[in-house]
């Protein structure tokens, strides 16, 4: 009996003018590219450059306040946001540059449709006209380059954006669920720290489950083993990664590009891009931090200044280029009046860890105490962490009384120095915090040094 063959799917007109219509429409779409991407790159490029500036402004006020585990989430988001900014600005610009060399060329073409003549370039010798002649593209292959590199700038662009913001709203679900674990724990930062190497180990696990699978899969298959079992959970485990939005967002994106150009290069060139992102942040910081970068101070050196006199210990001449520096401080190099005023800033990042061991008076480092004895218990506290002379005499902490100060959005202690019975001239303020702390690490003892000059009315 035989078999009548299958039959053949019928073309109607209705299908035919639906893909032409499809195509017109991916053809006029396609044409709008160019024009959206320059919109875009314009819109974004240079406004971005201006909003690591603020993002820097408001990550220095907050991170005086804190410590631990917020303090690193702040860093963290920071961090990635500023370099998510740099990044695509300077993508941005350089996709405009790209973009319009390629409007150039397109408008070249249209004047000179016929590219170079190499008949009217007499000066040129013919050995050299042949060599760039050879190596010439013409316009229509210079244009198809550009065209194409700028659109792999954008794509690009938007790729390490998306990962950038994808791991941001990753980092702080992250730290999140540590800092419950660590207030479920007791407030132990050890425990969150813990519980973030977990995790973050668990993900590494995660993205190369798939790459050991496929080589348990091809030698299993190549000494003629089944392997049905690690292909379900190969399946399973991709299928896992695609319930991530970051992953199915961009998987499209990259692979296309991955899969049109030298692999490994455009995976180093990608992570390279999202490292460097990630460092701007620090870059950023310790510039701000960081009298300059790039000197060659070899005789004022920054040993010598911070035996001389810093900006930064005197409120008059306090800028934004020290709002990092939290160094305790008077109000003027110049004193005239009858008190001085020294104001030592309370830092949770530095001092709460050092106060946990020192402050015995307090359970935990923590300021529990209720009304005018919260202040004195205050006092107490820092005043063992802090020593204090003033031209080599001993002065009492215990007189100062703490402070908020909106203008340097700061808290601390406060004290006033009488001056009577001192002579004009030249004075010096040496104060040193955790005298018995260690060389070097986050609670090394230091020291600071603040001359001024009394001269009264």
């Amino acid at each position: 009996m035989n078999e009548s063959p299958a039959a053949e799917p019928v073309v109607t007109a209705a299908d035919t003018d639906e893909a032409q219509e499809a195509s017109t429409r991916f053809g006029r779409l396609r044409e709008r590219t160019d024009e959206l991407e320059l919109f875009i790159s314009g819109l974004l490029a240079f406004a971005l450059l201006a909003v690591p500036g603020y993002l820097f402004d408001i990550w220095a006020r907050s991170s005086l306040h804190t410590e631990g585990m917020y303090f690193q989430v702040l860093w963290f988001v920071f961090s990635i946001s500023v370099g998510m900014c740099y990044v695509m600005a300077v993508a941005l610009i350089a996709h405009l540059t790209v973009r319009g060399y390629w409007i150039g060329l397109v408008g070249l073409k249209s004047h000179f449709p016929k590219g170079i003549d190499w008949d009217h370039l007499p000066k040129m010798g013919p050995v050299s006209r042949a060599f760039m002649r050879a190596r010439d593209g013409g316009l229509d292959g210079s244009i198809q380059r550009a065209d194409r590199l700028a659109t792999m700038l954008f794509s690009t662009t938007l790729m390490c954006v998306q990962t950038l913001a994808g791991t941001l709203v990753m980092a702080i679900i992250i730290l999140g669920l540590a800092m419950l674990v660590g207030a479920l724990c007791g407030g132990s930062d050890t425990a969150a720290t813990i519980f973030v190497g977990v995790v973050m180990l668990a993900l590494l696990m995660l993205g190369l489950l798939p790459l050991l699978l496929e080589k348990s899969i091809a030698r299993r298959q190549a000494r003629g083993r089944p392997s049905e079992r690690q292909q379900r959970v190969l399946q399973w485990v991709l299928g896992a990664l695609q319930r991530i939005p970051l992953m199915r967002l961009i998987q499209t994106m990259q692979l296309t590009i991955q899969s049109n150009l030298r692999s490994q290069f455009f995976i180093v060139a990608y992570l390279g891009a999202i490292m460097v992102a990630m460092l701007l942040g620090g870059l950023q910081v310790a510039g701000s931090v960081k009298f300059s970068l790039f000197n060659r101070y070899q005789i004022i050196t920054g040993e010598a200044v911070d035996h001389g006199m810093l900006s930064a210990h005197y409120e008059s001449m306090r800028s934004a280029h020290d709002q990092l520096l939290p160094y305790p401080m008077i109000p003027a190099d110049t004193i005239s009046g009858s008190q001085l005023r020294l104001f030592i800033p309370h830092r949770p990042q530095r001092d709460n860890g050092v106060a946990r061991t020192r402050c015995t008076q307090l359970p935990g480092g923590r300021n529990d105490v209720e009304g005018a004895a919260a202040a004195t218990a205050a006092v107490d506290c820092l005043a063992q962490l802090w020593t204090v002379q003033l031209d080599g005499r001993p002065v009492d902490l215990h007189a100062f009384v703490p402070m908020e100060r909106r203008d340097l959005d700061m808290r601390g202690l406060a004290g006033y120095l009488p001056m009577a019975g001192l002579a004009p001239g030249r004075h010096d303020l040496h104060l040193l915090w955790n005298g018995e702390g260690p060389e070097r690490g986050a609670d090394r003892r230091r020291e600071y040094f603040i001359p001024f000059w009394y001269a009264p009315e």
